[in-house]
């Protein structure tokens, strides 16, 4: 598990939320009919806390940075996060406000229709945020800063250039669909960052683009560093100037997606500070991606790091090689 205390190797700055998932479902109920399903979870989710617990899980100390309600919600929230080893002193609640909450009713295919309360993110303030835990990270994690309300503009951009001026790697993932809308409050974020990892179809509404591959090149020549895409059962494939490289997905009997790109990114995280790279970075998170989706909730599937590099042999034994340092 993650360690907690001042010095976290990474801060997960973004949304927190919990989800209450339900499988199977193959249909809502109708009137006052229930029906019986076979398991119903409660997890700690969102793009900045999902990937935190994942962190945690691959041996990460992590520190959590966002705002929750002061409601029994965010007492569940925290009381998850710190079970896991989590620094949860960065998680701000907000009096009068609920915290923010996705119900899922899963299908039998993994498909995850979803009911959400926005909830106490979008209410995140500049003075909530503990700049010396940033300054003394290696690095900064934004999840979903597009459901950040008027944190997103200058208060977010004034603590990416502190980041940046501490040599804090930034990376980023974006949490609702992609729209040249969003593109323009991201952009200024987008020129400061190191790694952004957004999902295809996020990728190709931000750049406004029908080609994945173009539209991570476009993004490149605002300033970002890398475009690190997942794409589904296609895999993923990673952008920098050097070129594209492509990754393939595992094949696993998939019980529920909720939570993977959350995943994806804690692997890819993980590799950059082991010294992976971002190509470490692409296998491992197709690794912790795969495991979470045989699970329900974003917090199934994954062990911790040796189990997770098992899982990348079983699957891409030269892969799983070259990050251990030894041969297939």
């Amino acid at each position: 598990m993650g360690r907690t205390g001042p010095g976290a190797s990474v801060v997960s700055l973004g949304v927190h939320l919990i989800d209450i998932l339900a499988r199977p479902v193959t249909a809502l109920p109708q009137g006052q009919a229930g029906e019986l399903v076979d398991e119903i979870r409660l997890t700690a989710a969102g793009t900045a806390a999902g990937t935190s617990v994942d962190l945690a899980k691959l041996g990460v100390s992590v520190a959590a940075i966002g705002a929750i309600g002061d409601d029994l919600l965010g007492d569940l929230l925290t009381s998850i996060l710190r079970g896991y080893g989590i620094d949860i002193t960065g998680l701000a609640r907000k009096p009068g406000s609920q915290t923010s909450a996705t119900v899922l009713p899963i299908h039998p295919n993994g498909d995850r229709p979803s009911l959400h309360a926005r909830g106490a993110s979008r209410f995140l303030e500049l003075g909530d945020v503990d700049l010396d835990a940033i300054a003394s990270a290696e690095i900064l994690h934004v999840g979903g800063p597009d459901a950040l309300g008027r944190f997103s503009g200058e208060p977010l951009l004034q603590i990416l250039r502190f980041a940046r001026g501490h040599a804090t790697t930034i990376t980023m993932d974006v949490l609702g669909p992609g729209s040249p809308r969003l593109m323009q409050r991201l952009a200024p974020l987008l020129s400061l960052t190191d790694y952004l990892m957004p999902n295809e179809d996020q990728l190709l509404g931000l750049a406004g683009a029908a080609d994945p591959a173009e539209a991570a090149l476009g993004l490149l020549d605002l300033g970002l560093g890398a475009v690190i895409a997942t794409r589904g059962i296609a895999g993923s494939f990673l952008c920098t100037r050097d070129g594209v490289l492509t990754y393939p997905a595992f094949g696993v009997s998939v019980v529920d997606t909720t939570g993977c790109g959350d995943a994806y990114s804690a692997g890819v995280i993980t590799a950059l500070l082991r010294g992976w790279g971002p190509e470490g970075g692409a296998w491992l998170g197709a690794a912790a991606a795969g495991l979470v989706a045989g699970g329900l909730g974003s917090d199934a599937g994954i062990v911790d790091l040796p189990t997770t590099l098992e899982f990348l042999a079983e699957h891409a034994p030269a892969a799983a090689a070259l990050l251990r340092g030894t041969k297939p």
